[in-house]
């Protein structure tokens, strides 16, 4: 099946229909409106020599050939936008692009940000039957986590790209810890017993598309409001297990293997303990976790190697050292049982406070770890005999939600076992399940939402059902009090260890901590003037926390459609009126502000690609997972859309409507076969489309465009990387800019020069315009004033034309966070620029 939402709401039939779209394939929903279509099966294997074959789906058949609607192409786009043309990114180029934004002379900015209330995804007034995710029961949201801690009554919280936090009072309050750090993608946290500091592993875990790398391991011994790099630098680090072994080591989980380490030591480099893989080929030697066995005196330790942290390479399999982890003393164990012949991709280890039990979630690495299950060795040995004590079959049986319960194991995983009871087990995949008998019966405690539980009342007032978490969970920590704290795609929950399923309602007792956190990751956003008050409103499209529409004063955050959000248009003069995008070019109209009593549709669909409307003749078979459209900087009721074509609604505004047998959208250009549209803009009849190709053997990107009266390729020398915006003149449809993402050729062969172009003559010639800017991704470009303001990974800069003809840059120095800058707009007075981030929200400034 290949509809665009689970109905439900007045519907009888939802429960239905949602299941039966799980089963289709679509079980690892980012919201039970939007399932994310990143999530379906496989990440990104850069095992290959290009960029084409390291971030393309295979679609299994015999002759190999690429599937460009399989999903793992699809979130591989945020990939392609750092590394194309390559499928790496050379060391230092994160590090020395911050220190040559450091060097820039700077304008003091007065940062506000706007995003710095909660995220509710269920009022009442957004309550569309179909695209919101009223009566979900996830309660109030923030942005990814990667990884939890605890000491004491503090909780550390680290966010996919939106950095630490810390909560002095179990969570109900938190602090924003590493804004200014040189990375504010977080891997793993953990606390050191012996003397409460807190270390910091750099680089997400999660394997998504959208995941940033770091720069090491870092300890603080002042809770985490400084940092010291413990060893060398380790540029493009992705970390995902930090633990120590009670005898002064600390072993880490990484990218290059297990690393060992003295735990009072900073300054010493870390010993690589075990790295099995091929040396010279990388991520052949990924430690996706590592595990010391209590009372072993820390002599025993084991870890999971697995080629790409989820896939199948030589070296995969589970290791055990009998002697402290010590270089030279690891070797492969050969797993007997249920575990025989399993080839491990992506796995979470967790043994019993006594070391007398070891419990395993276990992704297939010969499917990518697109699925996996949980197993125990009652003996406590790596060796076994092992036991399947979860499958899909028992985790439904289990009253799972997500008909694929076990699916996504490269994304969504943990197991725990409760250290003051070992025979009570948690485990994870987009839902979380309890065990209080080892794994013999389970319950789902977490349940994917609440739509299919007998609790669950429908129409305008849904519910009845206990909270739930939200679904595609990666995080647990176990606090004090029997207090546990657990991560996902929405934010940090608690539930009480002692607190035994109800058999009836078994998500009791949870307790939703994301009233303080504010690290949504924005895909795009845009002003809007609240028709009600006349103050400025937004909206923006976040990965898995939907489209989100911010009101003046108000003092939460709203989301009227869930899922993943992507592009937005708003009307700069009255935000009543978006279109909201879903993924895959899925637009939708709103012209209420997305506000339904929960039987009446806020939202039409108005979109032109298959995945959506499949029966239309002619309908676009390649958009980006995040594909682009806008409107015309003349005419805003003029737009255009891109996936494979270029797409234009004649001009009708808010009236556009798009079915099957009747579409306002007219396919004005093919850009040719296998390429999908990355950045538009349209200035009356002209319109600029930048475009990428990866499906051959090299990558390719272009811009098309019509200036002149018929569309060409554009063949002035230009970078072939990825083209993450195009901005055009609102007084000269022929002056356009174009940046690019990626880094040059100093990091990446191929590469090219330059980030930031400017054309006077509709692209037929470029002048490169970007100077001293820091070599780094840009994300975004919007005039202002007379000046040109880009975001980029490592901040905000603005430059106007100088009398040599060239401009000089400044950087937007202040309050505003390191995250990835992916979007800008200005508000229709030109008084405010708004400034979107992937992990740390929205954020504003006046003229400087």
């Amino acid at each position: 099946m290949n509809l665009p939402h689970p109905p439900r709401g007045a519907q009888a039939a939802a429960v239905a229909v949602c299941a039966l779209l799980l089963v289709a394939g679509r079980a690892d929903a980012a919201s039970p409106a939007r399932p994310h279509d990143h999530l379906r099966p496989g990440p990104v294997n850069p095992t290959a020599d290009t960029a084409a074959h390291a971030l393309i789906a295979n679609d299994g058949g015999d002759d190999g050939a690429t599937d460009r609607d399989d999903p793992t192409a699809g979130f591989a786009q945020q990939n392609r936008m750092t590394t194309a043309p390559g499928t790496t990114v050379g060391p230092g180029a994160l590090v020395n692009a911050r220190q040559q934004a450091g060097r820039l002379p700077t304008l003091p900015t007065r940062w506000s940000e706007v995003t710095n209330v909660p995220l509710q995804p269920e009022d009442k007034q957004y309550a569309d039957p179909v695209a919101s995710n009223f009566g979900a029961g996830f309660g109030l949201n923030s942005g990814r986590v990667s990884a939890l801690a605890v000491d004491g009554d503090t909780v550390y919280e680290g966010a996919a790209d939106g950095g630490l936090w810390r909560s002095d009072d179990d969570g109900r309050h938190w602090k924003p810890l590493s804004d200014h750090q040189q990375t504010l993608a977080m891997g793993a946290l953990a606390v050191n017993p012996a003397d409460h500091s807190l270390w910091i592993g750099t680089g997400e875990p999660s394997n998504s598309g959208d995941a940033y790398s770091g720069l090491g391991i870092y300890r603080s011994t002042d809770r985490g409001r400084t940092w010291k790099q413990v060893g060398k630098r380790m540029d493009g680090s992705v970390v995902p297990r930090i633990t120590f072994d009670g005898r002064g080591h600390v072993y880490a989980a990484t990218d290059e293997g297990v690393l060992r380490h003295d735990a009072d030591d900073t300054t010493s480099d870390w010993t690589i303990a075990l790295a099995p893989g091929d040396p010279d080929a990388g991520l052949t030697s990924a430690a996706t976790d590592v595990a010391v066995r209590p009372g072993t005196g820390g002599r025993q330790v084991v870890a999971v190697i697995a080629g790409w942290f989820t896939s199948d390479g030589g070296a995969n399999g589970i290791y055990e050292s009998d002697d402290s982890g010590k270089p030279g003393t690891w070797h492969k164990v050969t797993p007997t049982g249920d575990l025989a012949g399993v080839l491990p991709g992506r796995s979470s280890l967790s043994y019993s406070a006594d070391g007398h039990e070891l419990f395993a979630l276990v992704g297939d690495a010969t499917n990518n770890s697109s699925d996996g299950d949980v197993f125990r060795s009652a003996t406590g040995d790596a060796a076994g005999p092992w036991t399947t004590v979860a499958d899909e079959d028992v985790l439904k049986a289990a009253g799972a939600q997500n008909s694929e319960p076990t699916d996504s194991a490269w994304y969504n995983q943990y197991v725990a076992v409760d250290p003051t009871d070992p025979e009570h087990v948690y485990a994870a995949f987009s839902e979380v399940f309890e065990s209080w008998d080892a794994g013999k019966t389970w319950a789902t405690i977490g349940p994917y939402w609440n739509f299919g539980l007998k609790c669950y009342v429908q129409g305008p007032i849904a519910g009845g059902c206990p909270m739930t978490t939200h679904p595609d969970q990666h995080a647990i920590a176990f606090g004090t009090d029997h207090r546990v704290y657990f991560g996902n795609d929405g934010g940090v929950y608690e539930r009480s260890a002692t607190l035994r399923p109800d058999p009836v309602l078994p998500s009791e007792g949870w307790t939703n901590l994301n009233q303080g956190l504010h690290t949504l990751q924005y895909y795009d956003a845009a002003y809007g003037r609240d028709p009600a008050t006349g103050g400025l409103s937004t909206w923006g499209g976040t990965q898995d926390n939907g489209n989100v529409l911010s009101l003046p004063g108000a003092r939460e955050l709203y989301q009227p459609a869930g899922g993943d959000g992507g592009y937005v248009v708003v009307d700069p003069h009255n935000a009543d009126r978006a279109v909201n995008e879903y993924v895959d070019l899925d637009m939708e109209l709103t012209t209420n502000g997305g506000r339904s009593e929960g039987t009446t549709p806020s939202y039409t669909n108005i979109s032109p690609a298959c995945s959506w409307n499949a029966d239309l003749p002619g309908c676009d078979p390649g958009p980006e997972f995040i594909a682009p459209y806008t409107s015309d900087v003349g005419d805003l009721n003029h737009w255009v859309a891109g996936g494979r074509y270029v797409w234009d609604n004649g001009g009708k505004g808010w009236d556009t409507r798009c079915t099957a047998a009747s579409c306002d959208w007219r396919n004005v250009h093919d850009t040719g076969e296998h390429h999908s549209i990355t950045a538009l803009a349209t200035n009356g009849g002209v319109t600029y489309a930048g475009w990428e190709d990866w499906s051959g053997s090299h990558y390719a990107s272009g811009i098309d465009t019509n200036a002149g009266g018929t569309w060409h390729r554009l063949t002035a020398p230009l970078p072939k990387r990825y083209v993450t915006s195009l901005t055009v003149d609102p007084h000269n449809p022929l002056h356009v800019w174009a940046t690019y993402g990626g880094f040059t050729w100093v990091y990446v062969t191929g590469a090219g020069e330059g980030h930031v172009f400017e054309s006077t003559d509709g692209g037929t010639t470029w002048t490169d315009r970007t100077g001293d800017l820091p070599d780094a991704p840009v994300g975004a470009l919007t005039l202002w004033h007379g000046h040109v303001v880009v975001g980029t990974d490592v901040g905000a800069f603005a430059a106007a034309p100088n009398p040599t003809g060239g401009y000089t840059w400044y950087r937007l120095a202040g309050a505003l966070p390191n995250a990835g800058i992916v979007s800008l707009d200005v508000s229709d007075d030109g008084g405010r620029l708004l400034v979107g981030t992937h992990g740390r929200g929205l954020w504003s400034t006046g003229l400087w």
